[in-house]
């Protein structure tokens, strides 16, 4: 069998803004493709809607775009084998597996969008269960757990404990955090890691994060297939296109084909010393030069994330980028950001750090080490040295920073 793959569509994502019809137009592409390609059925691992409750014009929209589906057809036989009974499900065109995403989440008694979705037979919605796909003397086994909270997601797995089928091609869909792939070390954040997947399975696929990533784990294929759409734009989705992942249960391979028509994505992460704002200014401008210099057919998408030091005396309020935005709004979607901080004050933290790390006393040291360091900068007295002290004595940078950044 052949198996189309995408995820995290998030129709109705800046339902009133520019991108508007984005996420529309690349399910649309998405479904297209797996028509063109003569999927067997297609899975898509969660994310379906932006929120959990969605408006009138972004169901209307999706159903338009699921119904893309309807063009082609398949031959496949579907069953849900939950609870030791097994049930056909009917369905028109190419029928499309999916579970929910965190986005979609409401609780156990409450139905969603994606039950509209599944009544109206534009998907196939199952969650915590199997669904056996025939096809003449062919069996695939597509297993799915939609979004638990993180905290829970490894006892859920546990309980749950699916087992691949024997004399099957066996598919396993999650919507997760998983440790490896998490920026923090916080059990709120992920609670799964890849050494707790079950065994056996030929294909773990997981929505949730929005960049494509392809990895053995043994015999297993382990599959982010990214998302449809980007709802933010960070380093690791700029580096691959969007698109639709295939997958032959024969070949036991993946193939992808990108999306025709999608918008470029750039990520630049700027580091300054010592800057003055015109310095900074004249470099994001560059960058966004080079950036148009090729045609688009659709707007980009840039990403500039600033940070480092400024000249003395300036702060992130002086980098006016009021006009630097109107210049280039026509001709790209811009994402600036603008986290400097002043070095004289970043290295007398810094020393305080230090000091609390080799276990001094800062009570007995820290105020008259910090008085001592202010009168060296430009702050002089017009800080509260005490407001100033309790602030960095319960490690509470960021608003020590605010602080000083006031005066």
């Amino acid at each position: 069998m052949k198996i189309g793959i995408f995820s995290d569509p998030h129709l109705g994502f800046e339902e009133k803004g520019e991108r508007a019809s984005d996420c529309f137009d690349n399910l649309s592409q998405a479904i297209e493709l797996c028509v063109e390609e003569k999927v067997d059925f297609m899975v898509l691992p969660g994310d379906i809607f932006h929120i959990p409750m969605p408006s009138h014009n972004t169901l209307f929209d999706s159903i338009k775009s699921f119904s893309t589906a309807k063009k082609g057809s398949s031959f496949v036989k579907l069953f849900l084998e939950k609870n030791n009974e097994k049930k056909e499900i009917p369905f028109t065109g190419i029928p499309i597996l999916t579970i929910h995403g965190n986005h979609e989440y409401r609780g156990k008694e409450t139905k969603t969008a994606l039950d509209v979705l599944n009544l109206s037979g534009l998907v196939v919605y199952f969650h915590a269960g199997m669904i056996s796909v025939e096809k003449e003397n062919e069996k695939t086994c597509v297993f799915g757990l939609g979004a638990v909270p993180e905290k829970k997601a490894l006892e859920v797995l546990n309980y749950w404990n699916p087992k691949p089928v024997q004399n099957a091609s066996n598919l396993l869909l999650f919507h997760q955090g998983f440790k490896e792939f998490m920026a923090l070390d916080d059990e709120m954040i992920a609670t799964l890691s890849l050494d707790d997947l079950p065994k056996g399975f030929d294909l773990i696929i997981n929505g949730h994060l929005h960049w494509r990533n392809e990895q053995k784990l043994g015999k297993t294929i382990f599959l982010l297939p990214g998302s449809t759409v980007s709802t933010s734009i960070k380093k690791l989705e700029t580096e691959k296109p969007k698109g639709v992942c295939f997958y032959d249960t024969q070949k036991k391979e993946i193939t992808f084909k990108p999306f025709p028509k999608q918008r470029k994505m750039f990520y630049h992460k700027l580091k300054f010393d010592e800057a003055d704002s015109e310095s900074v200014l004249l470099e994001c401008k560059n960058i966004l030069l080079s950036d148009l210099s090729e045609q688009h057919e659709l707007k980009p998408l840039i990403r500039i994330n600033m940070k480092g030091t400024l000249k003395k005396g300036l702060s992130s309020a002086d980098v006016n980028l009021a006009d630097f935005m109107n210049e280039f709004s026509s001709k790209a979607i811009l994402s600036v950001s603008k986290n400097f901080s002043n070095s004289s004050f970043k290295r007398k933290i810094s020393e305080l750090r230090e000091m609390q790390k080799s276990k001094l006393s800062l009570a007995s040291v820290g105020f008259e080490l910090l008085e001592k360091n202010l009168k060296e900068t430009d702050f002089g007295n017009e800080i509260e040295l005490k407001k100033l002290f309790d602030l960095l004595a319960e490690n509470d940078i960021d608003a020590a920073a605010e602080l000083v950044n006031k005066n």
